[in-house]
């Protein structure tokens, strides 16, 4: 363990993983005729505006991935049958969202892809951007795919865990959760090094989700149904201690949720199997909603099951 990662921070794990799944493409509520039959006819639609807003990406509706103004909540896009398990973003608005064999990535308000990234392993799940260098780190089975900035090429850690999610802190060390013979595990990546190395971890702070430095701590998101909430840590050498916890109330579970100024955005369910909501709480204070997005133009949301949202900052 190198020295400098002593008495660090706190990480954000908040959502859960499920694979999205919807209905076909409708008629899009605002943005006139172009719009409305882009919308109908399945292609993937962006209003002017967004390019101009900060921007939610909630995969799992919208027949693919739904766009929404944040922290508005309405739909200015649909990026359709980009549908994957997870998504996440980087300082440049740059928004990568991983598929059945590769992770894509979409720049701010755009509608093609600009890059992709063939995971060796399939299907990729959580990602997660590194402040420092703009390496992107995908969870692919149980190893974590790196590739370098500008790369396709990436590198493979083996992370000895049923890894699910993963997240860089601010210094470039990358962290990925999971499942271990005992239950829930933690590794990390420290800065430079070529292996992870095992944390220990309070089993109590519930299943595998998301994984984010939120400014001052790592987060990490219980996923498990019940009481969904974010507990932020500290790790030092080996060790990691709980230091606070953001209950999120008014949802029995969380899908994977995203991090940003003082708010924290995920899908949930209130009910049922399925994520057809998302919530906007404060942060680190959590409680009850602020903002509940129920609306989505003309799509019928019951058909939605969202597995992750990302905040692209313009």
């Amino acid at each position: 363990m190198n020295p400098s990662h002593i008495n660090r921070y706190t990480l954000p794990v908040i959502a859960a993983l499920a694979l999205a799944g919807c209905a076909g493409s409708q008629v899009a509520p605002t943005g006139g005729a172009m719009i409305a039959g882009h919308a109908a006819h399945g292609k993937s639609w962006m209003l002017p505006e967004a390019k101009h807003e900060d921007l939610i990406y909630a995969v799992g509706g919208c027949g693919g991935t739904c766009v929404l103004s944040y922290p508005q909540g309405k739909l200015v896009g649909e990026l359709t049958g980009v549908d994957g398990g997870a998504d996440c973003s980087d300082s440049n608005g740059n928004v990568f969202i991983s598929e059945q064999t590769a992770v894509v990535e979409f720049a701010h308000g755009g509608t093609t892809p600009i890059a992709t990234y063939d995971t060796p392993e399939t299907p990729p799940l959580g990602c997660s951007v590194d402040p420092e260098s703009g390496s992107l780190a995908v969870v692919n089975g149980e190893d974590i795919a790196v590739f370098p900035a500008g790369s396709r090429n990436p590198t493979n850690y083996a992370t000895m865990l049923n890894a699910q999610y993963c997240g860089y802190d601010n210094n470039g060390n990358l962290f990925v959760d999971g499942f271990n013979g005992q239950g829930v595990g933690l590794s990390e990546l420290p800065k430079g090094s070529s292996s992870f190395e095992k944390l220990s971890f309070d089993q109590t702070y519930g299943d595998p989700g998301q994984l984010q430095w939120d400014g001052e701590y790592l987060s990490y998101e219980n996923q498990g149904k019940g009481r969904p909430a974010i507990s932020q840590f500290t790790v030092s050498g080996s060790s990691t201690k709980i230091v606070g916890q953001t209950v999120l109330k008014g949802a029995s579970s969380l899908r994977l949720s995203w991090i940003y100024e003082g708010s924290v955005v995920a899908p949930y369910s209130v009910s049922g199997p399925h994520a057809t909501l998302i919530g906007i709480w404060k942060y680190p204070k959590g409680g009850v909603p602020t903002k509940r997005i129920k609306q989505f133009g003309d799509f019928d949301r019951k058909t939605f099951d969202f597995s992750a949202v990302t905040i692209s900052v313009k």
